[in-house]
């Protein structure tokens, strides 16, 4: 298995380097061997490029370009001048008076390193494969948030149409209290579980107040026939445009950051609000 990985993986570099090197490549300056006796250049001879697969290379003469080996040893005798050595499997004897002008390149496949490959194949997969499960969660608990909140966002969204800095600014500081307040209360057992219920409740907060935020961005990035959709066609189309920026590279997570904090601060401001226009009527 590990050679035919070794050898798998040398013939992908070989055609690589084929279709990105210049036509002269393609010459008789190319030596190769697949498997059988080790490859020679013998003292007196050049050639432009060494392909070496199953087999050693013995250099004895002149490599202008470069010496490639799979699973196998590269020999450099006393009158070799090479400019370049790539051995992915073995090893490299270097006895030449002349020094590799551009270096020596050796990966030896062991076993540890084949398992940190597929460790990390592994992770990059199930960081992927984690990304898109959370995406078409977020798309089904936003498009069901959508539908249910229909009737109350209208009041929200001309909050955050016309305060959207502010908002960005309350949900800013109130999450930084929220963090400290929650690191102080971890500090004793008795705190952890106030701890996790108040991180519980911001997160409630921000999903909650993220449906406003994706539909005011719904209203301004797609088109107006979507908004005149049935009401839950409609926020599945928001739901898909918001999970799309959040996937974004690099700037996804700032996007994110930004609609979570505005979120917050807005179902602050509204629930804050909502309290405060309750007990006016008490007042008077």
């Amino acid at each position: 298995m590990r050679n035919g990985l070794k050898v798998g993986l040398g013939l992908f570099l070989i055609l690589s380097l084929l279709v990105m090197s210049p036509v002269y490549a393609f010459a008789d300056e190319v030596f190769t061997q697949f498997g059988g006796n080790p490859i020679l250049v013998s003292a007196g001879h050049s050639a432009e490029t060494v392909v070496a697969v199953n087999t050693d290379a013995r250099i004895a003469g002149v490599v202008t370009d470069v010496v490639f080996a799979i699973n196998g040893n590269v020999y450099l005798e006393p009158t070799a001048q090479v400019d370049l050595i790539i051995d992915l499997g073995g090893h490299v004897y270097n006895s030449a008076q002349r020094p590799v002008r551009t270096g020596v390149f050796e990966v030896n496949f062991t076993q540890t390193l084949i398992n940190q490959l597929l460790l990390g194949t592994a992770i990059l997969f199930g960081v992927w494969f984690a990304r898109v499960v959370s995406s078409l969660v977020a798309i089904v608990i936003f498009t069901a948030l959508g539908y249910f909140m229909k009737n109350r966002l209208a009041e929200m969204k001309g909050l955050l149409s016309s305060s959207a800095l502010r908002l960005f600014g309350v949900g800013t500081g109130s999450a930084l209290v929220a963090v400290c307040l929650a690191v102080l209360l971890s500090l004793t057992v008795i705190g952890i579980p106030a701890a996790v219920f108040l991180l519980i409740v911001c997160l409630v907060a921000t999903s909650l107040g993220l449906v406003p935020v994706i539909d005011y961005l719904g209203s301004k990035l797609l088109s107006q026939r979507v908004q005149e959709y049935p009401s839950l066609t409609k926020w599945l189309s928001q739901s898909l445009l918001f999970a799309a920026l959040v996937n974004l590279p690099l700037l996804g997570f700032v996007f994110v950051l930004a609609a979570g904090v505005t979120g917050f601060g807005l179902m602050l401001t509204f629930g804050w609000m909502y309290v405060k226009g309750r007990k006016k009527p008490s007042q008077i």
